[in-house]
């Protein structure tokens, strides 16, 4: 369940006429604390009445002026300003302590809240200031704005505040309050502009509301927006907890969440995490993410209870992580897009690349495709909506911005982002000692340079002979393809230990078919093999080879003659067969696996799907002893067969009606359907609110589901992060089943208990 701070401006009026009307129905106050308004006395009422209904206690700081009602800047030096602020906040700081409260954030008010909005350098000694004072305080703030990075920057944790009854400008500013219009007394305006926030179509980010305590309308505004919280299934409660919650993702992950918000406070935590689990027993892999760090393990060493149990236990120190590394990315600023940024933001190209390139930013996390940077710190002044039509391919190296999002697409793919320039670095090498050249927690700078001679950079795949992918000559051993078939590729059981950086693990889709078919022949278990979809390739052999064939409702094998071509049982039931080799297929090992990734075009034969006339090496040496291997036949082989799910984290995002959708029809498998994920038609699911999550952690048997309705799930070349809502995952042992449907076969799904 999504969570909402819902604050109000109080003890601002001699005779707390509001305040006690208000109370109730928020979850944050703050609190006057001298400066433009406010005495020891009115505090001391606030503070108990705060504490009397369980309400945050917060400062609520402004330039000390109660002539105009700190809505006036005044010429302060910053060791005045700081003095008057300390002063301030320890008077509240002392009242809420002899009360048996704590006090919890620091929220400015008027022109100083507005003043120190865009001044990052005045607010980051400000907010060190406040850190002295306590360094557990939250920091409540304009959303965006260079104050909250600054708080941030000095260790704090940053609310980004939104105004429910404040008017704002075409570009996310408010509205001055000498204009007409800035204050909104219309209830239905309040509530309306609040679910624009809530649902993220207005770009800013929603931590905490705001109604003022000395609006007449406050009262109202508050239990109208209290009653649309619970319509919209939304928890009201303080911003800023850094507490994590747990949500199983199928039956081998488990997510530790924090509140959904793109921070450096919420990044160092989820990092300082990551760290603490590294050397824990069970412990398989973790995928760090914006807001929730995705834990893989292994059941039959450490339980789901255990795993959260020790988390809990774990006593984190975000302050004492290793120092970031600063890595500088060259950039040619010459992209098709750069007008178009400029254009959109009002800027000229000049000041675009100027905004670009003097910006530090921080790597998040890694994901979209293998090397993937999703980076923070994009100034609020080039954010450009996505390319309505996506390209279908952009190169290696591209430099692009989406949103307000920066990053850089380390392989040729295809891509939605406003590209601006271009970089020489390689971001992804599988054939480096250390294939990636960036990972969460680093820094990086855009350094504008001048294109000497031709770019570096290449709109084609790898190089095949760089990447280790090089087709052999004359192998002593192999297997010629005669026929492709329609869909055919090298894989063995995958690459795993790279999903971090955004690399899924791959390898076979339907893994007890893949293992069986070693089995036959007394291979090494991950030995590699022709994984056949939708047809069977027609093979010849240099020489005499013992062949097994593992389909989706029985296996056979032979012994395949050399020198003429060889042609296996066609499909009858399922979509993919496993031909194994005697001794396996001698294809190169790249990063720990011989699996062909084709998104990445590496590993396998060349990176790619094997076409007529491609010569593949097998291996070498004696054979294993054989066996008959403990192999049942999917239920796939059912007209429609049911699979089991895992609830997801955004399950409670659906009505009823979508999930008895989910839960009772049948889906059809789509002929967009592929490695990737397979695709389902069928009656769409109907959400319950709109809401745009930050991306987050997906693995193989996630479903999401798009604003379409149409649940998509996950299979062995996923992206390993994704920005649709979870409502399951299916569990481990039913991947087979989904491995072998082909378009038009339909399924089910039923909640595992």
């Amino acid at each position: 369940m999504r969570t909402i701070d819902l604050n109000s401006d109080l003890g601002e009026l001699e005779n707390n006429s509001l305040d006690a009307e208000v109370m109730p129905y928020i979850s944050s106050c703050n609190i006057a604390c001298g400066g433009h308004a406010g005495n020891a006395e009115i505090m001391r009422r606030t503070v108990r009445l705060a504490k009397e209904h369980g309400v945050a206690i917060g400062a609520h700081p402004g330039y000390p002026d109660r002539t105009n009602f700190g809505r006036v800047s005044l010429d302060m030096d910053l060791a005045e300003l700081c003095d008057s602020i300390r002063t301030q906040i320890l008077l509240l700081k002392n009242i809420v302590e002899s009360e048996g409260a704590v006090l919890r954030h620091v929220k400015f008010h008027g022109a100083l809240y507005n003043d120190l909005s865009d001044d990052h350098e005045r607010s980051l000694m400000v907010c060190k200031m406040i850190a002295s004072i306590d360094p557990s305080l939250r920091i409540i703030g304009f959303s965006g704005s260079e104050f909250l990075k600054a708080a941030e920057d000095a260790g704090l944790v940053a609310v980004h505040e939104v105004f429910a009854d404040r008017a704002y400008t075409e570009n996310g500013k408010l509205v001055p309050r000498s204009q007409p219009g800035a204050v909104l007394h219309d209830e239905a305006d309040c509530l309306a502009q609040a679910q624009r926030f809530m649902s993220g179509v207005s770009g800013l980010i929603a931590d905490s509301i705001c109604v003022h305590g000395d609006n007449p309308s406050a009262v109202r505004f508050v239990s109208n927006l209290r009653t649309f919280f619970k319509q919209q299934n939304i928890k009201v409660g303080p911003a800023g907890d850094l507490s994590f919650s747990f949500s199983p993702l199928g039956d081998r992950s488990l997510l530790a969440r924090l509140p959904s918000r793109i921070s450096k406070s919420t990044h160092l935590k989820i990092r300082a995490l990551q760290l603490a689990l590294e050397e824990m027993e069970g412990v398989v892999e973790t995928v760090p993410c914006y807001a929730e760090l995705k834990i893989d393990y292994n059941p039959s060493v450490i339980s789901t209870e255990s795993l959260q149990s020790r988390i809990n236990a774990l006593v984190l120190r975000p302050s004492e992580l290793p120092a970031s590394r600063l890595i500088e990315v060259p950039v040619v600023y010459d992209g098709a897009d750069l007008a178009h940024v400029a254009e959109h933001n009002g800027l000229s190209e000049q000041e675009v690349i100027q905004l670009h390139s003097q910006g530090t930013y921080r790597v998040y996390m890694l994901g979209f495709s293998p090397g993937f940077p999703y980076l923070g710190g994009l100034n609020p002044k080039l954010a450009t909506p996505r390319l309505e039509i996506p390209r279908t391919s952009v190169p290696a190296g591209s430099v692009g911005i989406a949103g307000n999002q920066t990053g850089i697409y380390p392989v040729e793919s295809a891509g939605g982002w406003n590209i601006i320039g271009r970089t020489s670095l390689k971001l992804f090498d599988p054939d480096s000692e250390k294939p990636f050249l960036f990972e969460a927690g680093d820094e990086l700078r855009f350094v504008p340079v001048v294109e000497e001679g031709k770019s570096s950079l290449s709109a084609g795949p790898l190089n095949n002979e760089a990447s280790g992918c090089v087709r052999t000559p004359s192998p002593e051993r192999f297997v010629s393809i005669i026929e492709s078939g329609m869909y055919a590729t090298v894989q063995d059981a995958g690459r795993p230990g790279w999903l971090r950086y955004g690399l899924p693990p791959g390898g076979a889709m339907d893994r007890g078919a893949f293992e069986a078919a070693n089995v036959l022949l007394g291979n090494d278990p991950n030995a590699a093999v022709f994984e056949c979809t939708g047809t069977i390739p027609v093979l010849e052999f240099s020489e005499p080879t013992k062949v097994a064939v593992v389909y989706a409702d029985r296996f056979q094998t032979m012994d395949a003659p050399a020198g003429e071509p060889v042609r296996f049982q066609p499909l009858e039931s399922g979509f993919r067969a496993y031909i194994a080799f005697e001794c396996g297929i001698d294809v190169p090992v790249v990063m720990g696996s011989r699996s062909t990734y084709v998104p990445g075009q590496f590993g396998g034969f060349e990176g790619r799907v094997l076409r007529a006339g491609d010569v593949i090496a097998l291996g070498g040496g004696a054979g294993g002893t054989p066996a008959f291997p403990s192999f049942a036949p999917p239920s796939s082989s059912r007209s429609c067969p049911v699979v089991r799910v895992v609830p997801g984290p955004e399950a409670n995002w659906f009505d009823c009606g979508g999930l008895n959708t989910f839960l009772t029809e049948s889906f059809a498998v789509s002929a967009k359907s592929d490695r990737t994920g397979i695709r389902l038609g069928g009656t769409p699911l109907s959400f319950c609110h709109d809401e745009q999550m930050v991306s987050s952690g997906i693995a193989m048997g996630t479903i999401q589901v798009p604003p379409s309705g149409l649940p998509i799930i996950m299979m062995a070349d996923h992206p390993t992060t994704g920005g649709y809502p979870r409502i399951g995952n299916v569990v481990e042992d039913d991947l087979s089943i989904l491995a072998q449907l082909k378009p038009g076969d339909e399924v089910r799904f039923v909640e595992m208990r």
